[in-house]
């Protein structure tokens, strides 16, 4: 053997054990270690360490406000984008590498390798620059470097399970591929605890980048030789088209969802989007190990290929449609106590298990179609084209209807648009023949339509009991107080009932980051220019409760708040324990707008709360009703909340009447006099309570007005009415003697 051809056997020894460190060697040997090289083993130990790392995802949102979690989720997803922009190199290595010869082996390992390398150097020097130049202020800078960053080492570092799996070293697979599905489960959430959502992204680039330089160091001898990078990119490209626009599709609805809702709102549709791509995620680990032997039996003949085809998705589609049907009726529960805080999002949690069963047998039968079709390239493009412009339509009309539920309803509508887009292109290629096609189908779309049906006839069921219509408005209490507005009784020196911001003082709600600066409009309160706002206005015994933008030149006046509106409490003045409280009222409707009736403790300690109702001016068609509870406070959170969201028409069409009766044992909300939630009451709900009404801007929760909000926007109050049984006024009335 010539020097030269020495030199380049030594090159090519370290590819197959992939320059993996001496201790792997020695592992690789061990008689007692053997096991890990059996299918089974790396099959369980992937279950394990997704489940794993799907733990870690799924601590973020006790460890976040909804707001945070909403950018935690878009960085998560810039962070898989990222480290899947090989460029079709690893499917490049899943085509050229089975069944060749030991030095093909060899060459073609190194050459993917080394490219991968270049690839990711070219990435991070084309889109850091970018970044700091043109970067979106939605998502911090830094962050988001550090997520592609983080990805591009992890797509690096994924180099050599690719070579190992396509070159059948099971033992050398299985190790380095659970080592890499570590770093989702330990160091992030170790980042996540120390550093918060900066600290998780930094964790996950410096675990991937030591993995990159462990498993997958380029070799200095083929780095010097002409790599043959075009024959590469001719052929991977197109297979890598097909992988990522699916990757793609898989995230978009998040940011289409960031485009369509607040941030708050983005938080709780994102964590929905989390618990189906945790799901998702498992069917593809479970695929990746069966697909191969899968793909040998449909490759007899047609009729015998869609006859396997159709029995492996009618299985798949039965299993899925268990689980979303399961979800229909643990959402709510488990949410409860695994997130609490995020309540919310389980009404789209339920619709995107539906996605998923449309969604899991693409993922289950993907692989094998790419492998099939003779232009992956084109058929992706067409797929996943069509795909993303039928669910950005769909998740906007269903934005319009129904919030974020309506999102995820229009994800489970588009992914069954996909899926049938999917099953025509493999009847074209001669998977299925088309009876099998259309049974196939078909059955998605029994399965969608039967959950979307479980999920609304529960939810309708779930939301009341049945003794609970009887709390709504008992005709024996009697009234104890009532406003009509045909004044605006505002406290002073002699009396009144309402005062004009919150009781402590405050213009302005600094912890949920609202933008609005409430005005008194009494004498000797606030500066004529900003009572000419007019922030309260009578007309026909209504009320109107009105958000104004203040001119720059007001701004110091209100303290820099760009919108003035108003706030009317009855601290000291009415208060009451246990009763029927009610509104007639009409909301406004624009992004931004934040009208709420609530319930606060007349001792000023927080929590506990009661919401008797809030609407979000960008989501008119839901109802949000709260307990928030001192007891118990979840992690993170700043009280522990039972939550409903009520699916209602367009409230900022017409006045409603919005109520909530209080027992010692029950609080039940209702909605011109239906019933539509009800919980028991938390044991720090037992002392009086004083009515707050206002119109809030901004927040955290409705985000910021946009171009199209109307100013002024008001609120109109009709009425405001409270009741009480004897008993309970006896009750009260005791209580205040003692």
């Amino acid at each position: 053997m010539s020097i030269a051809a020495d030199a380049e056997t030594l090159a090519l020894r370290p590819v197959t054990a992939n320059r993996l460190p001496p201790a792997f060697d020695r592992m690789r040997h061990a008689p007692h270690l053997q096991w890990l090289g059996r299918p089974f083993t790396y099959a369980f130990g992937a279950l394990i360490l997704t489940i794993l790392g799907s733990g870690a995802t799924l601590l973020a949102p006790r460890l976040l406000e909804p707001a945070a979690f909403g950018t935690f989720a878009l960085l998560t997803s810039l962070f898989t984008y990222a480290g899947r922009a090989d460029f079709g190199l690893s499917q490049l290595a899943d085509k050229q590498i089975p069944g060749r010869a030991d030095s093909d082996v060899l060459k073609a390992g190194l050459d993917i390798l080394n490219a991968l390398w270049l690839v990711g150097f070219v990435l991070l020097a084309l889109i850091l620059p970018l970044l700091a130049l043109f970067g979106d202020n939605a998502l911090p800078r830094f962050d988001t470097a550090l997520a592609i960053a983080g990805g591009i080492m992890a797509m690096i570092a994924n180099g050599p399970v690719t070579l190992f799996r396509a070159s059948s070293r099971l033992w050398e697979f299985t190790v380095v591929a659970l080592i890499l599905q570590l770093g989702m489960t330990v160091p992030r959430l170790a980042g996540l605890l120390a550093g918060g959502i900066t600290g998780s992204f930094a964790a996950l680039a410096a675990y991937y980048a030591l993995c990159a330089f462990l498993f997958a160091r380029p070799s200095p001898i083929r780095l010097r030789r002409r790599l043959p990078l075009l024959a590469m990119a001719r052929t991977a490209l197109p297979l890598f088209a097909f992988n990522l626009s699916w990757i793609l599709y898989l995230g978009a609805n998040r940011w289409v969802s960031a485009t369509l809702s607040s941030p708050h709102d983005l938080g709780l549709f994102s964590l929905s989007a989390s618990l189906a791509m945790i799901g998702l995620g498992l069917m593809s680990t479970v695929a990746q190990t069966r697909y191969p032997r899968f793909l040998a039996r449909i490759e007899a003949s047609a009729d015998a290929c869609s006859r396997e085809i159709e029995r492996e998705l009618f299985a798949v589609t039965a299993v899925l449609t268990l689980i979303a049907a399961a979800a229909v009726y643990l959402a709510r529960p488990v949410t409860a106590v695994i997130f609490p805080g995020y309540e919310d999002s389980t009404a789209s949690t339920v619709a995107l298990a539906a996605a998923c069963i449309p969604l899991g047998a693409m993922s289950w039968i993907t692989p094998m179609l790419v492998i099939r079709s003779l232009r992956p390239g084109i058929d992706a493009l067409l797929l996943t084209g069509a795909g993303l412009a039928v669910l950005a339509a769909a998740m906007g009309c269903g934005h319009a209807l129904a919030g974020i539920d309506g999102q995820a309803w229009g994800n489970a509508f588009a992914a069954l648009v996909l899926f049938t887009a999917m099953v025509k292109l493999m009847h074209g290629l001669g998977m299925t023949t088309g009876r099998g096609a259309a049974r196939i189908v078909a059955a998605q779309a029994v399965a969608i339509v039967f959950t979307a049906t479980l999920a609304f006839s529960h939810s309708a069921r779930a939301e009341v009991g049945p003794d609970a219509q009887g709390l709504v408005d008992p005709p024996h209490w009697k009234t104890i107080f009532e406003d009509d507005f045909s004044t605006l009784n505002l406290q002073s020196a002699t009396g009144g009932i309402w005062l004009p911001y919150y009781p402590d003082g405050n213009r302005s709600n600094g912890g949920n980051r609202e933008l609005q600066y409430y005005v008194d409009p009494r004498r000797g309160g606030d500066a004529p220019a900003l009572q000419a706002l007019e922030p309260y206005r009578l007309q026909d015994g209504v009320l109107a409760i009105r958000a104004s933008q203040v001119p720059e030149s007001l701004r110091a006046r209100s303290n820099g708040y760009a919108y003035a509106s108003g706030l009317l409490n009855s601290a000291g003045h009415v208060r009451f324990l246990y009763g029927s409280v009610q509104i007639r009222a009409k909301v406004p409707k624009g992004r931004g707008l934040w009208p709420a009736f609530w319930l606060l403790p007349q001792d000023r300690t927080w929590p506990p709360e009661l919401d008797v109702f809030e609407v979000l001016g960008h989501d008119t068609s839901s109802l949000h009703v709260t307990a928030h509870s001192g007891l118990n406070i979840p992690t993170g959170e700043k009280s522990a909340r039972t939550t409903g969201r009520i699916s209602t028409d367009d409230l900022s069409a017409d006045f409603h009447v919005y109520g909530l009766t209080w027992t010692r044992e029950r609080l039940v909300w209702s909605l011109d006099g239906r019933a539509v939630f009800e919980t028991a009451t938390p044991a720090d709900l037992h002392k009086p309570m004083f009515l707050v009404v206002n119109l809030a801007v901004g927040g955290d929760w409705p985000g910021a007005p946009d171009a199209r909000t109307p100013f002024p926007a008001a609120l109109l109050i009709d009425w405001i009415r409270v009741r009480q049984s004897d008993a309970d006024r006896r009750s009260e009335a005791k209580e205040a003697i003692q």
